[in-house]
């Protein structure tokens, strides 16, 4: 979805405003109280944010349209830089084999580099098959961390106890990370299985909820890997002392990045199903189709147990045989015909069944708006509302429903059936 999100970002108006096809998605009930340009710009800063914890394949951004998208919003570029940064891509052979490339081929500018290289990663890719990839290109380790200080290599051999010589050789530098990341990994796995062997033995099977578990709560002493044995924060102060600066938060992040490269923090995307996939199939919600509203729609079917209804926006209603008139229907025929227009009330929306249930009973169209459930997923009224003016316009509907009856009052078998336009019309 972020990819498509940013896909559609990149659609300029014929202003030459981007973003302007996401204002017709449903985020909220109320967004079309806040100004465009406000929702847009907090649009770019939400896509901006979510995209920098997910980083962005710079290969595949550059090799596929539908995802290049996504270096828009990477910090540090920007639609231009990142459309440089796709043609300078395509102008190399069009595969960028390591974050320094894009530095050493000029595919950057040095400040910009700086700022966005964190966010690119470089992952194994057929044209890369050959290549020996370093495997912090694919995390969030900024190459100051792990290139130009070589302080993640540290970590990695002092961890494996192999010696700093080791570290001087860009190969062997290589091998340590990749072990040392395959222990921590294996680490994190065990960790896991045995949370949640202990959840389910108390638990029940079955019960553990895997998007629910964050292995950054564990308390160091369930650590077992040999990272875990290295003392990040003296390695910190010694850094500091010798004049480099203060470097405990990135090498915080490293001795993650080892364990958990690039590990999104969204949760695993879940079926919609419900009341959710309601929303998104009909773009409606608890705020606009709710018990007690009025709407138009359309017959489209009688059966024997009420009628068919089209309402606007395509959404499917139903009306029972028992909500077509005040009196006994034997058919919907009796009442309404395909095509015929209604305008009905609606009596309860069954979300898991994709369906809204209506009436056509005077007695409903004369409840009060108080008098029909409001929606748990809604605000409660504000304690200063009005609820004498509620009742006042609730009144005024009554009377103009009234007037309207008058004129409006169908007959069918010789039984009358007390109807307005508010319950039939066609």
């Amino acid at each position: 979805p972020l990819g498509e999100l940013a896909y559609t970002w990149s659609a300029a108006s014929d202003a030459g405003v981007f973003g302007t096809e996401m204002l017709y998605l449903n985020i909220h009930p109320l967004q079309r109280l806040v100004p465009r340009t406000l929702l847009l710009r907090e649009y770019e800063r939400v896509l901006c944010g979510v995209t920098a914890d997910v980083g962005v394949d710079v290969n595949a951004a550059c090799a596929h349209d539908h995802v290049h998208g996504l270096l828009t919003f990477v910090p540090g570029l920007g639609p231009r830089k990142a459309n440089n940064l796709r043609q300078s891509a395509e102008r190399i052979g069009g595969v960028v084999s390591n974050r320094k490339a894009v530095l050493a081929k000029r595919m950057l500018g040095p400040v910009v580099y700086n700022n966005a290289v964190a966010f690119l990663r470089v992952r194994a890719t057929d044209q890369l098959e050959d290549q020996r990839l370093h495997p912090l290109d694919d995390s969030r380790c900024h190459p100051d961390v792990y290139q130009r200080n070589r302080w993640a290599v540290k970590i990695a051999v002092d961890a494996l106890e192999l010696g700093d010589s080791v570290a001087q050789d860009d190969e062997n530098a290589i091998t340590a990370i990749r072990d040392i990341m395959d222990d921590s990994q294996l680490e994190v796995k065990r960790l896991y299985d045995a949370t949640k062997s202990e959840w389910e033995r108390a638990y029940g099977s079955g019960t553990f909820n895997t998007a629910e578990w964050d292995p950054k709560l564990l308390p160091p002493e369930s650590w077992r890997d040999k990272i875990e044995e290295l003392d990040i924060e003296a390695f910190a102060d010694m850094i500091e002392q010798n004049g480099s600066g203060k470097w405990l938060t990135q090498l915080t992040m490293t001795k993650w990045e080892l364990r958990m490269p690039y590990e999104d923090p969204r949760k695993p995307m879940e079926p919609p199903q419900g009341a959710r996939l309601f929303k998104l199939l009909t773009g409606e919600t608890d705020a606009s189709l709710c018990p007690g509203k009025h709407v138009t729609g359309k017959v489209i079917k009688n059966n024997d147990f009420g009628s068919q209804i089209k309402l606007e926006g395509d959404v499917p209603g139903f009306i029972p045989l028992r909500n077509l008139a005040d009196d006994h229907v034997e058919s919907a025929d009796d009442i309404v015909q395909v095509g015929t227009v209604v305008n009905a009330i609606i009596t309860q929306v069954k979300m898991d069944h994709m369906c809204v249930d209506l009436s056509l009973k005077r007695e409903d169209f004369k409840k009060k708006s108080s008098e029909w459930e409001r929606p748990a997923s809604l605000a409660p009224l504000d304690p200063y509302f009005d609820r004498a003016a509620a009742l006042a316009i609730d009144a005024e509907k009554d009377k103009e429903r009234d007037e309207r009856l008058e004129s409006l009052r169908l007959k069918v078998g010789g039984t009358r059936i007390e109807g307005d336009d508010d319950a039939a019309e066609g």
